[in-house]
C-alpha cells in the first residue's frame, strides 16, 4: 500500500506540473517574460516555505554545514538546472521537441540505477518505459515532422535537460536518506531561488513592471507548479524507486495537452488521445510486478548492519 501511496503522490505532482503548464502558457501569451515566470515560480514558493517554517516549524530548517554543497547541488543542477535547461531547448526549438528529449530520462535513470546495483532492470519497466515515451511522443504531436526542429545549441540544452532531469530523481532519494522531505524541498527551492537570482537580479526584475494582477497569478502558479508538486515529488520518492517515478511523471505532459485543450481552445487528435492511453498503461505495467521502496530498502540495510554487529 505505501508504494501504491507514492505513485499517488508522484501522479498528482505530474498532474499539477501538467496543469501549471497551461498556467504559464497563459501568462506567456500576456507577454511576460519566460525567465520571470521561471524564477518567481521557485522564488514564492521558497518565500511562502520560509515564512511557514520560521513561524511553526523551525526545526525544518535545521541542517548541517557540510550538508549545504549537496542541497546547492539538487537544487541549482536539478531543480534550476531543469527548468532552466527544459526552457531554453523550447526557446530553441519547440514545445514537443523539448518535451520529448527530457522525458528520455527515464532510460537514463534505469540504466543508472542498474548499473549502479541500486535498482533491478526489469524487461516490464523497459518496456513501461519505451511505453511511456512513445506516449509523449504521440501526445505532445511528435508525429509532425515540421514540430521537431532544434538548432545545435538547443540540442545541447535538451541533453542538458535530461540529465539534469535524472539527476533530481535519483540524488533526491539520497538526501531523503539523511533529512526529512520538508527540509529537502526547502533547501533544494532554496539553492534554486539564489541561482535565479544571480542569474535575473531585483533591478532586472523590477524593469518589467507586472501588474498587480499579474504578480498574484505568479504566486498562484508559484504555489500550484512548485510548492505542492515538489513536496508531493520528493514525499512519493520515499516509496518508489527513481526510475518507477520518473516513469510515472510523463503523465505531465499529457495532462498540459489535455487542458490546452479544455482551457485554451487547443485541438485534440485522436492520435494525442491514443498517446495518453499509451502514457496511462505504463503507469499500470509499473503496478503488476512490485519492487520494494526506499523505505523497506533501508530499513533492511539497517537490519542487515544491526545483525552483523
Amino acid at each position: 500500500m505505501r508504494d501504491l501511496k507514492g505513485y499517488f503522490m508522484i501522479m498528482g505532482a505530474a498532474t499539477l506540473w501538467g496543469l501549471s503548464a497551461t498556467m504559464a502558457k497563459a501568462l506567456l501569451n500576456q507577454q511576460l517574460a519566460t525567465i520571470l515566470i521561471v524564477q518567481t515560480r521557485v522564488t514564492f514558493s521558497c518565500l511562502l516555505m520560509l515564512g511557514f517554517y520560521l513561524v511553526f516549524q523551525r526545526r525544518v530548517l535545521r541542517v548541517s554545514l557540510r550538508d549545504l554543497w549537496r542541497f546547492a547541488l539538487l537544487g541549482i543542477v536539478g531543480v534550476a538546472g531543469a527548468n532552466f535547461t527544459y526552457y531554453f531547448t523550447i526557446k530553441e526549438s519547440t514545445v514537443a521537441t523539448g518535451i520529448l528529449i527530457q522525458y528520455t530520462a527515464p532510460l537514463l535513470v534505469m540504466g543508472y540505477a542498474a548499473v549502479a546495483g541500486e535498482e533491478e532492470f526489469t524487461l516490464l519497466k523497459l518496456t513501461a518505459a519505451l511505453c511511456s515515451l512513445l506516449g509523449c511522443f504521440l501526445a505532445v504531436g511528435g508525429y509532425d515532422l515540421t514540430v521537431l526542429k532544434i538548432t545545435p545549441i538547443g540540442l545541447i540544452s535538451g541533453i542538458g535537460s535530461v540529465f539534469s532531469f535524472a539527476f533530481l530523481n535519483v540524488f533526491t532519494r539520497r538526501l531523503l536518506a539523511l533529512y526529512n522531505m520538508w527540509t529537502v524541498t526547502f533547501y533544494s527551492i532554496a539553492f534554486a531561488s539564489l541561482f535565479w537570482l544571480v542569474l535575473n537580479p531585483p533591478w532586472k526584475i523590477a524593469a518589467q513592471s507586472p501588474s498587480g494582477g499579474m504578480w498574484g497569478a505568479l504566486v498562484l502558479l508559484a504555489i500550484v507548479s512548485v510548492l505542492i508538486p515538489h513536496s508531493l515529488f520528493f514525499s512519493g520518492l520515499r516509496f518508489v524507486v527513481p526510475s518507477r517515478a520518473i516513469i510515472t511523471s510523463t503523465l505531465e505532459p499529457i495532462v498540459a495537452v489535455a487542458t490546452a485543450a479544455m482551457v485554451l481552445g487547443e485541438y485534440l487528435r485522436a492520435i494525442q488521445i491514443a498517446g495518453a492511453v499509451l502514457v496511462i498503461l505504463a503507469i499500470v505495467l509499473l503496478q503488476l510486478r512490485r519492487e520494494a521502496s526506499p523505505i523497506e530498502l533501508r530499513r533492511a540495510a539497517a537490519s542487515e548492519q544491526a545483525n552483523a554487529s
